[in-house]
């Protein structure tokens, strides 16, 4: 009351100095709509005393002929707090060139005995009321005269329960919010999911139960926690982090640029919709409790224990299958090995190019050379993976506590369906579920070691041993697993390559594998390898940054001259300068036609390097369609391009063995086979994507769904758990491809 006093004897000194201003105070004692007609020499104060409610009152001011240059002016006083809005509301666009005009402008006014309601237990149990006062007073600098019209009205479903269903109507003029109290019933985390048929694009914030609320487009975004969703949203937040509720506020977007592609880093133009004055979004919210410390520690241990205890159960079937299986039935003795590496002659070279049927001695001649080579993989594996992560790790940390820091949850792009904070990480889940790459990577090295103790390298028999790749290929594994762990912390769309990098690794260490198999004397190097695999990952991250149709068109044509490069180095075995040479010298000479020239000698190989090149080509434009359509992104592109390359050079392995009437061992089959089903059971689950970083977060949310396992993990978590085994077995399978030749000797094993 002593501020209300205060208010009245200011306003009436004002008056003394103000002649010329009539100051016009009207008691109200109901909260109906009032007409007024006010101008620059009449202002208006209403005072409303006495109001006894536990709710919270609206204030709603309209007028239809209000000036955007000489607005009215509308100042809510109450005892603890001061609001002011003018009519029409001025409501910046997210472009800020453009202003938005609304003449319906209503605020909710922040109960001035909040802190006696938060520390009252059960208050919404029992009928408490409060007395409010407000002065409420308009004026504007218009000379003419303006009408307005007020009304004051009650917030009754303020106080939201857990498990209810509720309903919220929100505009860009209209902002509105809701508290919840927090009882003995809480959970470790609430989950608030919210819904909207409409298309507007809107802010969504939770704040500290304090007022006052920030409740208006300029500012919502600077205190709690807040994202923009356009039909569909969801934010799970621990409650210590507010120690007895929040305030839940909705606040409408003049127009759909944040939520729409346009203000995306990848930007695609959509038109711009905005909002009209009397159009408004409804949404549909409830608060539910979050799962608690015990379905953490179910999931956590349960989810360990089931990849260590399957990963130590296939390790132990290695180690029998190495002692009872395909390689114990060998017989050979291991000898000391020594070669001196010496080049081909040129007659050496030319006798190799004009063979049809060639043989592995010819390109298995330095086996000491072949075991460094493949070490060289393991070693830059090793440096790439220190050099590259520790940049990842501390970006992704930084971008965890900026995001912790402002509250801004549209810096990634996480499954808010499903995402479980812990430790401070927003979605500990989908960082967790990447524990089984680490578990299987070292399971298969444990697996490699074992093989290497019992089948050392010879020089006679067999397809030579690559360990050292086999060692960097259980790296690899480790890696991706630590990689995708940091790309959870903040899934966006500058950062998509973390995800994928050693993906590009494994893949390309698959196709590199099986060429090695039957020409490890003429394989390409790890330095060539990693270099052309690091332009690959620059242009990936080209792509993702700004993947335009030049981009694309760039990396058509770069890949089209790789094909032509790699298809030559392959029929011609590696000599692709004398090949040539060859081709040359048949075309000068008189004696031989130019169909004789151009006929292949290998027809197997050259037959093979046309259907891989029209694979490739294939790829590529159905790369061109879906980028087009915008159903994929560069990044998830190139990756399937080397993934697709991979599955066609073993399929072309494996028929060119039954072809060459080599056996599949049992070994090889069971892991194959394995390998098909995990494959396609985690495939189900990851082209059910949970997100989608390629759109803008309100656009992503719309994909979002619920936990389906533990009440923990989501689709993508599952796609994490089963595809390390997978991965596994693939390794598994191609280290095991050819044991049924072992024992054969090399001059007997074809080239193809």
């Amino acid at each position: 009351m002593r501020t209300l006093s205060h208010m009245v004897l200011i306003i009436y000194l004002g008056s003394i100095y103000c002649s010329n201003i009539e100051i016009v105070q009207i008691y109200r004692n109901d909260t109906s709509p009032i007409s007024l007609q006010l101008n620059s020499q009449r202002q208006i104060i209403l005072i409303y005393k006495n109001l006894t409610t536990l709710n919270p009152y609206r204030v709603k001011t309209s007028s239809e002929n209000a000036q955007k240059d000489k607005p009215i002016l509308v100042v809510a006083q109450q005892e603890k707090e001061v609001t002011a809005w003018s009519v029409p509301l001025i409501v910046e666009s997210s472009k800020l060139e453009k202003m938005y005009y609304y003449n319906n402008v209503s605020r909710t006014l922040c109960h001035d005995y909040m802190d006696n309601i938060i520390s009252i237990q059960g208050f919404s149990l029992v009928p408490l009321n409060f007395s409010q006062n407000f002065i409420i007073a308009l004026s504007t600098s218009d000379p003419n005269d303006v009408d307005v019209i007020v009304e004051l009205e009650e917030e009754k479903d303020f106080y939201v329960k857990l498990d209810q269903n509720y309903f919220l109507t929100v505009s860009p003029s209209e902002p509105n919010y809701v508290f919840h109290k927090f009882n003995t019933n809480t959970s470790d985390t609430i989950f608030i999911e919210m819904y909207s048929e409409d298309e507007y694009c809107l802010t969504v914030s939770v704040q500290n139960s304090k007022c006052p609320v920030l409740d208006l487009n300029k500012d919502i975004k600077y205190e709690g926690t807040y994202q923009t969703i356009n039909t569909k949203g969801a934010i799970t937040i621990p409650t210590r982090q507010y120690k007895d509720g929040f305030f839940l506020v909705f606040v409408a977007k003049p127009d759909n640029y944040d939520c729409s592609q346009e203000s995306s880093y990848i930007p695609r133009y959509t038109k711009v919709l905005s909002i009209s004055q009397n159009e408004s979004s409804t949404v549909m919210f409830k608060i539910n409790n979050g799962i608690g410390a015990k379905h953490y520690v179910l999931a956590i241990l349960a989810t360990f224990f089931i990849c260590v205890i399957t990963g130590f159960l296939l390790m132990v079937t290695a180690f029998i299958f190495h002692r009872y299986g395909t390689i114990s039935r060998n017989t050979y003795n291991d000898v000391s090995v020594s070669d001196y590496f010496e080049p081909m002659s040129e007659e050496q070279i030319i006798k190799i190019l004009k063979e049809d049927h060639l043989n592995l001695s010819q390109f298995a001649r330095y086996p000491k050379r072949i075991k460094q080579r493949s070490y060289n993989y393991l070693w830059h594996t090793l440096s790439i993976a220190i050099f590259y992560s520790i940049p990842v790790v501390q970006l992704v940390i930084t971008y965890q506590r900026i995001e912790n820091a402002t509250g801004n949850e549209d810096m990634c792009y996480y499954n808010f369906f499903c995402a479980n904070p812990a430790f401070s990480f927003s979605d500990f889940n989908h960082i967790y579920s990447n524990i089984g790459y680490v578990i299987f990577g070292i399971i298969f090295i444990c697996v490699v070691v074992d093989r290497h103790r019992l089948i050392k390298m010879r020089k006679d028999k067999g397809i030579p041993v690559h360990y050292g790749l086999f060692h960097a290929m259980g790296v690899a594994l480790i890696i991706e697993g630590l990689l995708s762990s940091c790309y959870h912390i903040c899934p966006s769309q500058s950062n998509y390559q973390f995800d994928t990098s050693f993906m590009y690794v494994m893949a390309v260490l698959c196709m590199v594998k099986l060429y090695q198999n039957r020409h490890p004397d003429i394989n390409a190097t790890a330095y060539s390898t990693f270099s052309v695999l690091g332009i690959a990952i620059f242009m990936a991250m080209i792509g993702i940054l700004n993947g335009n149709l030049v981009i694309w068109i760039t990396f058509v044509v770069c890949y089209s001259f790789l094909c032509i490069f790699l298809s030559l180095k392959i029929y011609y075995l590696n000599y692709v300068i004398d090949g040539l040479r060859q081709l040359k010298k048949n075309l000068s000479n008189s004696g031989i036609t130019i169909r004789e020239c151009f006929r292949p000698i290998r027809k197997t190989r050259f037959i093979l390097l046309v259907i891989a090149n029209i694979a490739n080509y294939a790829m590529l434009g159905i790369g061109l369609w879906l980028y087009a359509d915008n159903v994929t992104d560069f990044g998830t592109f190139l990756l399937g391009l080397l993934m697709g390359n991979s599955v066609i050079h073993a399929i072309f392995y494996i028929i060119m063995k039954l072809f060459n009437k080599e056996k599949i061992c049992m070994e090889a089959t069971i892991y194959g086979l394995l390998s098909l089903v995990a494959w396609s059971s985690s495939g189900v689950f990851f082209l059910d994507a949970a997100t989608l970083w390629t759109v803008t977060p309100a656009q992503s949310r719309q994909w979002n769904q619920e936990c389906i396992l533990f009440q923990f993990f989501d689709k993508h978590d599952i796609w994490h758990l089963l595809s390390a085994p997978a991965l596994y077995f693939t390794f598994m399978f191609l280290m095991s491809l050819d044991d049924d030749i072992l024992d054969i000797d090399k001059s007997e094993i074809p080239v193809f």
